[in-house]
C-alpha cells in the first residue's frame, strides 16, 4: 500500500480513518517507512526528540530540501531557535497588528462583491507573503517569485522531480546569498539582519545555513495562513450556515480558525527517523527506520475527540497537532492565527454570503503532505 496517494488529494480523511481502525502502524513502501495515524501515537514521536531525529529524516529524502531549524536535532536547533524566538512574541504580535489590518484592508478593497474571485490570487497567497516579507525586509513586489519558490521549495506545485524543482530553488537561494552583505554592511531590525548577525556555539553561521534559514522563514511564513484560509473558506462555500453563524457572533471567529486547523489543517504529515529500537501495537522499529507521522489523522481520532468527523464552533480542545508539538512547535502560529482572525474579521464586515463560483474550476495543491488551494473561486455577496 501506498503512503502518498495523490489521487485521495481531494479527500484523504476516509483513509486517515482505515487506517486508525485497521492499520495503527504499517509499512509504506513506496516512502520505506512506518506510518502511525493515531492521537496517541503520533504526539509521543513528536514529543521525544531524543528518540525521533529530524535531521536524519531529511537527510535520506531524494525530494525533500534540507532547511535549518526544521531539520535539525538539539542542541542546534535550539541555537538556531533562539534566534528569531523574539520576533515571535506576544508582544510583537499585538504591535503587528496594526500592519496585518492595514495589508487586509487593502486586499479586500480590492475585491468586488457579486462576481467570481479568486479568493487564493486576491487574499489567501499575498496577505501571509506581505507580511512576513515586512518580517524580513524583503520587496512584497517580488510575491509572484516568493509563491514561485515556494512552491518549488515544498513541491506542491506540478513540477515534481527535483530537476524540475531545481531553477526556481536556485533563484531563491541565490536571492538570500545577495542578501547577506547588504545586511552586514547596513544591518537593520528585520529577520535576515537578525540571522545574519547571529552565532551558534560561539560560532558566526555559515552562509548556506543563513540561506537555509531565510528559506524556511519565507515559506514557513505564507504556506500556513494560506492554506489555513483558503481550507476554511471552501469549507464555509460549502457551509453557508457557518458564514451566518459568525456574521451573527464574530466572537466565534477564534473558534472556527482553531476547527479549520484541526478539521483540515495545512500541514498533514512530517516524518522522524527512530534513534532507538521502539514499539506501536506490537510492531517493531528498527533504529534507524523512518516513521511518519499523519497530523491530520491524528487531529480526527475519535479516542481523543468527541465527534471528530464534524465540523464544530463550540469544541473546547485545541491540543490538535497541526502546528506540531515539543520543541519543532511552529514559531509562527502566532502570526498565522492572527492573519487569519483579521482576514476572516475582515471578510465578515464586506460580505453577507460566501459561496462557491459556478463553473469554476479550483486547484488544490499537488501534494500529500500540504493541503490548501493554488486556486479557489468564490462569489461574495455584499453585506
Amino acid at each position: 500500500m501506498k503512503f502518498q496517494q495523490l489521487e485521495s488529494i481531494a479527500d484523504p480523511y476516509p483513509l486517515y480513518a482505515e487506517w486508525r481502525a485497521d492499520q495503527p502502524i504499517w509499512w509504506a513502501d513506496d516512502v520505506q517507512g512506518w506510518v502511525l495515524s493515531r492521537y496517541d501515537d503520533v504526539r509521543s514521536v513528536l514529543r521525544d526528540p531524543a528518540s525521533y531525529s529530524s535531521e536524519l529524516a531529511t537527510a535520506r529524502s531524494e525530494t525533500t530540501m534540507r532547511l535549518p531549524l526544521l531539520h535539525d536535532d538539539p542542541p542546534r536547533h535550539t541555537g538556531l531557535r533562539a534566534i528569531v524566538n523574539r520576533s515571535f512574541t506576544s508582544r510583537v504580535m499585538r504591535e503587528m497588528e496594526a500592519d496585518i489590518e492595514a495589508v487586509v484592508d487593502q486586499l479586500l478593497n480590492d475585491i468586488g462583491a457579486g462576481r467570481p474571485v479568486d479568493i487564493a490570487e486576491a487574499l489567501t497567497i499575498p496577505l501571509p507573503v506581505a507580511l512576513i516579507s515586512r518580517f524580513m525586509g524583503i520587496p512584497f513586489e517580488r510575491k509572484d517569485d516568493f509563491k514561485r519558490w515556494s512552491d518549488s521549495l515544498t513541491a506542491t506545485g506540478t513540477a515534481k522531480t527535483m530537476d524540475e524543482r531545481m531553477p526556481d530553488i536556485i533563484e531563491m537561494m541565490d536571492f538570500f546569498r545577495d542578501e547577506i552583505p547588504k545586511r552586514r554592511q547596513n544591518p537593520d531590525d528585520d529577520l535576515i539582519s537578525k540571522i545574519v548577525a547571529a552565532n551558534v556555539g560561539g560560532e558566526a553561521l555559515a552562509e548556506e545555513v543563513i540561506v537555509g534559514y531565510c528559506q524556511l522563514l519565507l515559506i514557513a511564513g505564507n504556506e500556513t495562513t494560506t492554506n489555513l484560509l483558503s481550507n476554511l473558506l471552501h469549507y464555509i462555500a460549502d457551509h453557508p450556515d457557518v458564514w451566518q453563524t459568525l456574521r451573527r457572533n464574530p466572537s466565534k471567529v477564534g473558534n472556527a480558525i482553531e476547527e479549520c486547523l484541526r478539521f483540515d489543517p495545512p500541514v498533514h504529515w512530517i516524518s522522524r527517523v527512530a534513534l532507538q529500537e521502539a514499539e506501536f501495537h506490537g510492531q517493531k522499529i528498527a533504529r534507524g527506520e523512518t516513521v511518519y507521522t499523519v497530523l491530520a489523522s491524528a487531529n480526527r481520532d475519535p479516542d481523543h475527540y468527541a465527534d471528530p468527523e464534524r465540523f464544530r464552533l463550540d469544541r473546547r480542545r485545541s491540543d490538535h497537532h497541526t502546528f506540531g508539538h515539543g520543541i519543532h512547535f511552529c514559531i509562527g502560529a502566532p502570526l498565522a492565527r492572527m492573519e487569519a482572525q483579521h482576514a476572516l474579521n475582515g471578510m465578515l464586515r464586506r460580505f453577507a454570503t460566501v459561496d462557491h463560483a459556478p463553473h469554476a474550476v479550483n486547484e488544490r495543491t499537488h501534494s500529500s503532505m500540504l493541503r490548501g488551494y493554488h486556486h479557489l473561486w468564490l462569489e461574495l455577496g455584499a453585506a
